[in-house]
């Protein structure tokens, strides 16, 4: 059963009066699907996410990022903690085929006072982890599984370029890490037998 996989960051001296200007720069080296850009969803809860929303509007036509950061605005809190849904695209096995399509992602931004689980100040929730690892019954699977995790290096590395982060992590909610998973499939993926034979 797949497990969502997410990448968590921490952000240098978050500060509540000036945060929404802080997360939005990062937003922004995010690579929106250019099959189905724009941001479609913008949902706003205050203290945890227990407590319901304070918005979750569903645009008619999707809207820039600087767009939903203006609505954002007028919810501004430390305690509150700011969603967009939008996608990017991914290789993604449909039926016997491997194709290049949108995958919704769900971007968290954390006011400081708000409660989480691990503390994060934003939350990429990136698909489904069986699409970034191999399957060692399926050698068609490295290839597009490969390009993948190059999708995350370099979101992972458009983050790290900026002064701002100061801590990065790539995990999902399964309860053997993600990077040990991906450790022993890319190694059963190169055993001899699981290679076609040429």
């Amino acid at each position: 059963m797949p497990d969502p996989l997410y990448f968590s960051v921490w952000i240098k001296e978050l500060r509540p009066a000036t945060m929404l200007q802080q997360f939005e720069p990062l937003l922004s080296v995010f690579p929106v699907s250019a099959l189905r850009p724009g941001i479609e969803v913008l949902t706003i809860r205050a203290i945890s996410d227990a407590e319901p929303e304070l918005l979750d509007e569903a645009f008619e036509e999707p809207v820039t990022l600087s767009d939903a950061m203006r609505q954002a605005q007028q919810f501004l809190h430390d305690d509150c903690a700011y969603e967009i849904t939008t996608h990017w695209d991914l290789w993604r096995r449909e039926g016997m085929e491997w194709r290049l399509l949108p995958q919704e992602v769900r971007i968290s931004c954390f006011g400081p006072a708000y409660e989480n689980d691990i503390g994060d100040h934003m939350r990429f929730a990136l698909g489904w982890d069986d699409q970034f690892l191999p399957d060692p019954a399926d050698p068609s699977s490295i290839t597009p599984v490969a390009s993948n995790l190059r999708s995350v290096a370099r979101l992972a590395e458009s983050l790290h370029a900026s002064m701002a982060v100061e801590r990065r992590m790539l995990w999902s909610s399964a309860e053997e890490s993600f990077l040990t998973q991906l450790e022993a499939t890319v190694f059963a993926a190169s055993e001899p037998g699981n290679h076609p034979a040429r």
